[in-house]
């Protein structure tokens, strides 16, 4: 079986972290003799347009990114977003006359998922589009709802990983198949007695590490020998810096900057406690990666992490933007802290749902699916 894979977001090169979960996703597939073909925009320009990598062919779309992520802007730029939508359309017409493939999977319905669902339609292909999170964020009103609302209705199948993005109408019967985890951080046996605090997120407005900066001098007050781990990049790193400089708190923060994913999980094993400090999120694949790891979780009070996390019994949630409660839910988390018993328990079972093996053979079975209605 041959896969076209449209998605928004793919590594640009081979430290990259942005949809590093794909590409994990991919490598799974064609384990299973399943031919993946990726089609991707091109954010950076020193990113080939076109690579092979592990039997992968990746493929990039030229639009003007301004050489940054999309989210790394405030609001959705109209030319260079009506350029990326064509571009990644005619690539992938171009790809699917060439390739004959037998199905068409778009990760973020908007805007990748509308371009496989155009695709799809226009050559006859089936198409499975998968909800990832932050396309829902950006959809929620106005011409994005609409457009996410047209690629969901083209699409033969459309799956989500997380059961909140049901609360869409147009998403309550798709299929659940969450985002996978790597056996590393299953493997990890954690250290329990560190007193390291990892925050593991995209340095961006969303993610508020804002937050945590402010949250941490009142947790010296209390654990006087609490270390923080800032392992991320974005547009928010100089603001972070001047705010910890100003607080006096710099020599407890570590700024690792860009951390390659193959880094994440030997400073898992480093920490005790996963912070995450979203406003909005998806299934937050840093979260599961920490609960694979066993490290107990810090997180804000929002639907996607309420999933994952139950609060006071296997973590604990924050209210959003608050400082104060965050210190407070963390200097807990390093003193009182969750039962080694229960996080080990939760791991197991997580292990059984969320490891690659299980999520690559649930598309596998959907592409066939899809792929023999297509055929009848």
């Amino acid at each position: 079986m041959k896969v076209l894979m449209i998605t928004t977001s793919y590594p640009d090169f081979e430290e990259s972290n942005r949809g590093i979960f794909i590409r994990r996703l991919c490598r799974e597939l064609a384990n299973n003799r399943i031919e993946v073909i990726v089609l991707t925009p091109r954010i950076f320009h020193e990113s080939p347009l076109y690579e092979e990598e592990q039997g992968i062919h990746v493929h990039r779309f030229r639009f003007p990114s301004g050489n940054r992520p999309l989210n790394q802007l405030e609001s959705i730029p109209v030319f260079p977003m009506c350029v990326y939508m064509l571009s990644g359309l005619m690539s992938a017409l171009r790809i699917i006359f060439r390739e004959k493939p037998d199905v068409i999977h778009g990760n973020w319905i908007v805007p990748t998922g509308l371009i496989a669902s155009l695709a799809g339609l226009l050559t006859g292909t089936p198409v499975i589009n998968t909800a990832r999170g932050m396309d829902m964020r950006v959809s929620e009103k106005g011409i994005i709802k609409a457009l996410f609302n047209l690629a969901v209705r083209l699409s033969d199948k459309v799956t989500i990983v997380s059961e909140v993005m049901r609360e869409r109408s147009v998403l309550s019967n798709a299929e659940l198949i969450t985002s996978g985890v790597n056996e590393t951080f299953f493997s990890r046996t954690p250290i329990r007695n560190h007193r390291t605090v990892l925050y593991a997120r995209s340095l961006e407005r969303i993610y508020d590490a804002g937050t945590l900066i402010r949250a941490v001098p009142h947790v010296l007050k209390s654990i006087p020998d609490a270390q923080f781990v800032i392992a991320g990049s974005g547009s928010q790193l100089d603001d972070l810096k001047k705010t910890a400089e100003i607080l006096g708190i710099s020599d407890s923060i570590d700024f690792l900057g860009h951390v390659a994913h193959n880094r994440v999980s030997e400073l898992m094993k480093a920490a005790s406690v996963y912070v995450s400090t979203a406003t909005a999120d998806g299934t937050s694949i840093a979260l599961m990666e920490a609960i694979a790891a066993g490290l107990i979780p810090v997180v804000s009070d929002i639907n996607a992490n309420k999933l994952l996390v139950k609060d006071g019994k296997d973590g604990f949630l924050f209210l959003p933007e608050k400082e104060l409660d965050l210190a407070d839910k963390i200097i807990f988390a390093l003193t009182e802290g969750i039962p080694p018993s229960v996080l080990d328990q939760k791991r197991y079972i997580f292990r059984e749902i969320a490891g690659w093996s299980s999520i690559a053979n649930r598309f596998i079975s959907s592409y066939n699916h899809i792929a023999g209605n297509k055929v009848k």
